[in-house]
């Protein structure tokens, strides 16, 4: 991997020789991998990978379309999570455009003392307007918004528990639209942070793990509530005033939650997966190379989230499983069935299926010839004609 800024790479480090490497603030380290200029391979990598990222959003959105195992809030969740993948395409071409105006100032030799575009000392009224600011903040937009996923179904599986009279009988829209608003204020507020006030890397991580566990212990108890209390259900009916919607209320969200279950911590080890890949390298204290490459590469990957993200829901949800399942043996095994026929069987049926045709045909002119030889012969006796007068 080239990397034509090595004389601002080396005053940024002269500038944090100070400061312990895993101290660097997260938009610093976000503008110093901003910083390394791709190889041609690095270049067909993303291209691959994004073109791939466009692909498994179109699936994922017509598989949570298709399928009505869940709620509509719910699907809606999974939806908008999917789409904002765009935002990060944007936040990738902001990036190009950021180092391509870097290497005109490296091959012009023109002096830049940015603070925000060589340091990460940024603000918001100063670079409000700056591509890679925006890029920055669309980036880390995106991350919270992953983040708080979790927690934004969880909220809707409380709603579902709250309002367990009618829930599944209205749509409630409103819903999805306070947990969206929720989710985007959250992250807005939190990018506008991460890139100004100099949030270290050990700060996001330990914010990303609370908030992870937070969401895995408000999903043990939503699961643990409505089991008690269909529990109750089953054991009291004849003294408990309830309806059937209720108990039927209480067997979708178990049955949701335990569909979403392997959904559900998947997303949560890939979250803390990605995590560990860039922060173990700065505790372990690698070489600053190979954590600029692991931290590139590592780029690449969350930038083409849905190629991740889309695959495991399909795997971990049954219903996606059997049908993508079902769809895949379908279209392939009807191709192998039509590679397996050998056009040279199916020849002598269509040469006895001519020859029958001839056959008949010739009976037919024999025929043809023999009622005219009756009739030369006189063998044929002529229709008489009775005339009244």
């Amino acid at each position: 991997m080239g990397n034509v800024t090595e004389s601002h790479i080396h005053e940024d480090i002269h500038f944090h020789e100070d400061i312990h490497a895993d101290d660097l603030t997260v938009m610093a380290i976000f503008i110093r991998n901003s910083h390394q200029m791709p190889s041609s391979i690095g270049v067909l990598v993303q291209a691959v990978l994004f073109i791939l990222s466009f692909i498994f959003t179109l699936i994922g959105v017509s598989f949570a379309m298709r399928f009505t195992i869940f709620h509509k809030n719910q699907r809606n969740i999974f939806i908008s999570l999917l789409l904002l993948w765009f935002e990060l395409l944007l936040c990738r071409v902001l990036l190009w455009a950021f180092k391509y105006s870097l290497a005109i100032e490296i091959r012009d030799a023109i002096e830049c003392n940015d603070a925000c575009h060589h340091f990460g000392k940024c603000t918001f009224q100063e670079n409000m307007f700056d591509p890679i600011f925006i890029a920055a903040n669309m980036r880390y937009h995106y991350m919270y918004f992953v983040i708080t996923t979790p927690m934004g179904i969880l909220t809707e599986r409380i709603f579902a528990t709250i309002l367990v009279k009618d829930y599944e009988k209205k749509s409630r829209h409103w819903i999805f639209c306070l947990i969206f608003l929720a989710q985007n204020l959250f992250a807005c507020t939190m990018s506008v942070v991460t890139t100004t006030e100099g949030i270290t890397f050990q700060v996001l991580i330990s914010a990303v793990i609370i908030s992870l566990f937070s969401s895995a212990v408000i999903y043990a108890l939503v699961e643990y509530f409505n089991r008690q209390r269909l529990m109750v259900l089953e054991r009291e009916h004849r003294t408990t005033n309830y309806t059937l919607s209720i108990r039927y209320q209480l067997k979708e969200n178990l049955k949701t939650l335990k569909l979403m279950r392997r959904f559900f911590i998947s997303i949560i080890a890939i979250i803390i997966a990605m995590g560990l890949a860039n922060s173990l390298p700065v505790i372990l204290n690698l070489e600053e190379d190979v954590i600029m490459t692991i931290r590139v590469y590592m780029d690449y990957i969350f930038h083409s989230n849905p190629v991740f993200l889309v695959p495991t829901a399909i795997f971990t949800i049954e219903s996606y499983r059997k049908f993508a399942f079902n769809k895949a043996r379908t279209t392939f095994g009807m191709r192998v069935e039509s590679h397996k026929v050998d056009i040279r069987k199916l020849r002598p049926e269509v040469e006895r299926e001519t020859d029958t045709y001839f056959a008949i045909f010739e009976r037919q002119l024999e025929g043809d010839g023999a009622c005219r030889g009756k009739m030369r012969t006189g063998s044929v006796r002529k229709p008489k004609i009775n005339t009244k007068y």
